[in-house]
């Protein structure tokens, strides 16, 4: 579950790992049909991560991420600052679906980050 989690946040860095061991493969093919099979491989990997590359020049796609977790720090600061820290209002719970949810879109920004970080 991890590695899927790792893929949606970093799918650049997956497809640059799969792009590296279909080339490996490529070299390491014994026979001639091994050895296109291995090309049409990294010719759709070398496709799929330019489509990657160009769609994260793009402004809205680049701010797609934050802005799906733009709610949960309102929400999270909201509670933790107004309610907690000053006392000035009570806010209502989160439904099971959206902590669930939640729990989700930080772990993919910071477990998954640091996660990016060691390679």
């Amino acid at each position: 579950m991890l590695s899927f989690l790792l893929s949606l946040v970093n799918p650049i860095g997956r497809i640059a790992e799969r792009l590296a061991e279909a080339k490996l493969k490529a070299t390491d093919a014994a026979t001639e049909q091994e050895r296109i099979k291995a090309g049409v491989v990294v010719s759709q990997l070398e496709a799929r991560q330019a489509i990657l590359i160009a769609e994260q020049s793009s402004l809205v796609t680049r701010w797609i991420r934050p802005a799906f977790a733009l709610p949960f720090i309102i929400y999270n600061f909201k509670v933790v600052v107004w309610d907690k820290v000053l006392g000035l209002g009570v806010t209502d719970d989160l439904s099971t679906s959206f902590w669930h949810l939640q729990i989700v879109v930080f772990g993919a920004y910071f477990l998954t980050r640091g996660l990016e970080k060691q390679k």
